[in-house]
């Protein structure tokens, strides 16, 4: 699970800002923590608690969303650097735009979690034509001394030389895997291609473990596939998926699934983006659209009760399309509570209804739905989860850009305010910041509204 993400120089964010998902020492309510090292020899000092939910609140472009896409950008580096990225094509680099000292300096990415009770810190330093730096340290969190074991270093120059630090505790080839590293791709993204035992694990995590939602469109076309893939040949989850979508009482009592045959239009039209896929990307050969032994393809209708207490099914274009990205959200929320890893969702609002929002929350936080210790991290303007006790006050963040148009991350736990406060109420009052800034009241605006049709009409 995921302790911490930290970033520098990528996009609104300038300088090092980082989101923590570790408990504090504040005394709230304990209730769905995460508890680690409480085995035997471990020192109560050493226990330490992570949180399966954190919310991001901020002003519009305030670097909600900057924040997200940056851990994305780490992520799609560990994936495809070794086997996406041309030799030549140096790094993707976002470096934050409004100075022309960072214009120049290089962007750090870097992660901590725990897997198989072993803590590990990973993180990688770009600069648009290399990978600058690398390193991955663990610490054994079963340990009676919590010491930093560096597990590898690596490190290139402006000439694109690369040099390489392994510890006696990476065990693997590690040195004939390093000669197969390139300036502009990552050890560890090298490693798992090349079965690392030690390595695929955490190379694992990140590929297979974290789903993100970061575009609110809703994409029709892949909904059946998705609800099929996580739900068809599953009744257990399938039933507890439809018993949620009951309780967020949108009429839905049940999820019917069948099969569609691809029909010879659409065939021809896969083909035809096939084609263009391999003229313009030569990387793409291996893709396939289109699958010769499938002749069919999956399609959903929901159930909805009737009068006479009937159910019947209605296709899912005729939806709405709250109902939509509810699906949407559906399949990797369930996937996650079930096996464990990681869901990000940016605007979560857009999403869900503020009641089905507090529902999902709920889920993550009970150890009971959350069987798989799984995470979720969401951005929202929904103050009304700030009510009712729902979160603890280091599961509140904030995003706040300052004069320079910098984006800077901090918790609500960092503020004095006490647990039975109104935080609702506080946050909309602009006692924690992180609220748009009128340079005019309402009023004024409407004044000045009013005065420009006037003159227009003249």
């Amino acid at each position: 699970m995921l302790l911490r993400f930290g970033v520098a120089n990528h996009g609104s964010i300038a300088t090092y800002q980082e989101l923590q998902l570790t408990a504090t020492a504040l005394k709230d309510a304990e209730h769905g923590l995460f508890v680690f090292g409480t085995g035997e020899g471990s020192p109560a000092s050493k226990v330490f608690r992570v949180l399966p939910v954190a919310g991001i609140y901020g002003a519009n472009a305030s670097g909600k969303s900057t924040l997200l896409s940056a851990f994305e950008f780490f992520i799609g580096g560990i994936v495809t650097s070794h086997t996406g990225v041309a030799a030549s094509a140096g790094t993707p680099y976002f470096p934050f735009r409004l100075d022309e000292e960072s214009r120049k300096l290089p962007s750090q990415y870097d992660a901590d979690v725990v897997l198989d009770g072993i803590r590990y810190h990973y993180g990688y330093v770009v600069d648009g034509k290399k990978i600058a730096r690398e390193w991955l340290y663990s610490f054994d969190l079963a340990a009676s001394r919590q010491a930093r074991t560096i597990l590898f270093i690596r490190e290139t120059d402006d000439k694109l030389l690369t040099e390489f630090q392994f510890s006696k505790s990476l065990r693997g080839e590690n040195k004939l895997i390093s000669k197969l590293v390139r300036p502009n791709s990552l050890f560890l993204s090298a490693a798992a291609q090349n079965a690392h035992p030690q390595l695929g694990p955490l190379f694992d995590y990140f590929y297979k473990n974290v789903a993100q939602r970061l575009d609110s469109a809703i994409e029709e076309s892949t909904i059946p596939e998705q609800l099929e893939t996580y739900f068809g040949n599953d009744e257990a989850r399938r039933a507890t998926a439809v018993e949620f979508l009951k309780a967020a009482d949108i009429g839905i009592a049940g999820i019917d699934f069948s099969k569609a045959p691809i029909g010879e239009r659409e065939t021809l039209l896969l083909q035809e983006l096939e084609q263009i896929l391999r003229k313009h990307y030569p990387k793409s050969e291996e893709i396939s659209l289109i699958d010769g032994k499938k002749k069919e393809r999956a399609k959903v209708s929901l159930l909805h009760l009737g009068a006479d207490g009937k159910k019947y099914p209605i296709a899912l274009q005729q939806e709405s399309s709250g109902t939509r990205a509810l699906l949407q959200l559906l399949g990797p929320a369930f996937a996650r509570l079930g096996s464990g890893g990681l869901l990000i969702v940016d605007e979560l609002n857009s999403a869900l209804h503020p009641l089905v929002s507090r529902e999902l929350i709920r889920l993550f936080s009970s150890p009971v739905t959350n069987p798989g210790k799984a995470q979720l991290i969401f951005t929202t303007h929904d103050t009304n989860l700030l009510s009712g006790g729902l979160l603890r006050r280091d599961q509140v963040w904030f995003t706040e850009k300052d004069p320079t148009g910098a984006t800077h991350v901090y918790a609500l736990s960092d503020i004095k305010v006490r647990a039975n406060d109104n935080l609702e109420r506080g946050y909309l009052m602009g006692r924690f910041g992180a609220i748009p800034f009128m340079g005019c009241g309402l009023t004024d605006f409407a004044n000045l509204f009013q005065k420009a049709i006037q003159e227009d009409s003249k």
